[in-house]
């Protein structure tokens, strides 16, 4: 019985912790919102990648500024947990974002989780990026690992980048590595 609470009990903290990526008590990042977007050029509402824009790549529609490697922490009640984004280019519907999150689980242990998501909505010019749902893809123990809800990812003024929920709610600031 006692097993059963301390698994409930992590998975809820590794759930709590990936979707928006702070806990209410933890010591992660909290920054604005992202900014709004404006309309496109032409007034049609239409998304795409910008052609004058050279931080568009012609592969995919993920701006080049948003690729590479981004790294944060988190500070719990039971340590420091990590996590370590990876944005590839790719086109709407494809798997753009890979995250890893590890660190120390409640009552003892530590977790990994490995997650992927699609890039939902090509962004305006220099994004920001609307990302769909994440699906686990590996996870010790699994039962730490629970899939997370829709994100933006923003690029913020100082060169960091902001994973929030979609619709407001909790933020990750991550770096670059």
């Amino acid at each position: 019985m006692i097993a059963v609470i301390v698994a409930v009990g992590a998975g809820g903290s590794v759930y709590a912790l990936l979707n928006g990526g702070v806990e209410s008590k933890g010591g992660g990042t909290a920054g604005p919102a992202p900014a709004s977007r404006s309309a496109s050029p032409t007034g049609s509402g239409e998304r795409g990648p910008d052609p004058s824009s050279p931080s568009s790549s012609g592969a995919g529609a993920v701006p080049d500024a948003y690729l590479g490697t981004w790294a944060a922490t988190i500070d719990s009640t039971s340590g420091t947990n990590t996590r370590r984004l990876t944005i590839r280019q790719g086109k709407v519907g494809e798997d753009v974002l890979t995250l890893e999150a590890q660190g120390p689980a409640q009552g003892g242990g530590m977790y990994h989780c490995v997650f992927t998501a699609e890039l939902s909505q090509a962004p305006y010019a220099g994004g920001p990026l609307e990302i769909g749902p994440s699906v686990v893809t590996s996870g010790e123990p699994l039962s730490s690992c629970s899939p997370g809800d829709p994100t933006e990812v923003s690029l913020l003024p100082d060169g960091r980048l902001q994973r929030a929920q979609q619709g407001g709610g909790e933020s990750l600031t991550y770096t670059r590595q």
